[in-house]
């Protein structure tokens, strides 16, 4: 397990804690060098922060259709709307029983049945998003990603290709049903392993240091203190507006009002406020008003997705946000 959280743009308290694998032995202590796969949270750091860059340097426009550049996609919907969880495409299909390369999964992805443009959370969606990236750029999502984001924040985050030799990462599940084993250092994700290890949905691998720093990008730029090739106002479009009707924004979801049920905790700000799961175990929360963030990196997952409930990663992480609320206001009613 590792936590990050920071406070007016810098981080101020961090914890690393337990081993990189439990079973089918003890793996080392977790420290400032272990690589997590960090599942979802690939949405806004890799497929949201890309289309920040390229909107923001004029390369495209989020009101463009989605089939300007995948011609045979089956939404009707604009990136907007691709990047918002609102372009009507299905959440999660299976699609590695079948597919065994990445062309394969983008065009399955692009051509499933979709309905019309309404907010449904979807996998396939950012599947489809990271193809749009690839076409707009001509390089493959992993470089763009190095290009556009990683490099000019300094972040040693990466993905890992299928066909690569692993990381020496924390583990995540033993996969029998797959028949992959213990899955270290490759990404959990059966659509995106299959689909070669590069999506726009999920494949990343980062440090705690990553997280934290990319999380210090946003909430800086957000403040109108530019980071990397992030443009203020482009940032603040990103996590602030989505369709109507839903918590999601553009590749952020935002804490439920209704208190217990969020994962952020009842304690963090709703106003000014975005962030997002992984289903690894992971989890970012950003306070842009304050410039603050939340940061847990865990592996759920290991040794397998059916141990215990999903009630459990749930109340730890609302517990960690909680605290974490906590220690940074008493430290500021200390200084004041």
């Amino acid at each position: 397990m590792a936590i990050s959280i920071g406070d007016a743009g810098h981080e101020v308290f961090s914890l690393l804690r337990g081993h990189t694998q439990r079973l089918p032995v003890p793996g080392a202590p977790v420290d400032e060098r272990a690589w997590f796969d960090v599942a979802s949270l690939t949405k806004p750091m890799v497929t949201a922060a890309c289309f920040m860059v390229l909107v923001g340097e004029g390369r495209c426009s989020l009101d463009a259709p989605v089939r300007d550049f995948v011609p045979e996609a089956a939404t009707t919907g604009t990136l907007r709307q691709l990047l918002g969880h609102a372009a009507g495409c299905k959440p999660h299909i299976e699609f590695f029983r079948t597919i065994r390369s990445y062309d394969e999964l983008v065009r399955a992805a692009a051509t499933e049945p979709a309905e019309a443009p309404a907010p449904v959370y979807s996998d396939l969606g950012y599947i489809l998003a990271g193809a749009v990236l690839e076409r707009i750029v001509g390089a493959p999502l992993d470089s763009i990603f190095a290009t556009l984001v990683a490099e000019p924040l300094g972040l040693s985050a990466r993905y890992v290709r299928t066909s690569d030799p692993a990381l020496d990462a924390v583990a995540t599940e033993i996969d029998e049903a797959m028949g992959r084993g213990l899955v270290r250092g490759r990404v959990h994700d059966e659509n995106c392993y299959f689909g070669g290890g590069v999506c726009g949905h999920a494949g990343l691998f980062a440090r705690l240091s990553d997280v934290a720093t990319f999380a210090a990008a946003l909430v800086e730029t957000y403040a109108g203190r530019p980071r990397g090739r992030l443009l203020p106002a482009i940032v603040r479009e990103f996590v602030s507006t989505g369709a109507p009707g839903t918590s999601w924004r553009l590749g952020f979801d935002t804490p439920s009002a209704t208190p217990g049920v969020s994962h952020a905790g009842d304690r963090w700000p709703r106003e000014h406020s975005a962030g997002h799961l992984g289903f690894t175990g992971t989890s970012m929360w950003l306070d842009f008003a304050r410039a603050r963030w939340s940061i847990l990196l865990t592996n759920r997952v290991h040794p397998t997705r059916h141990a215990g409930t999903a009630d459990e990663i749930k109340a730890l992480r609302r517990s960690v946000n909680d605290a974490a609320l906590s220690m940074l206001d008493a430290n500021a009613a200390s200084h004041a």
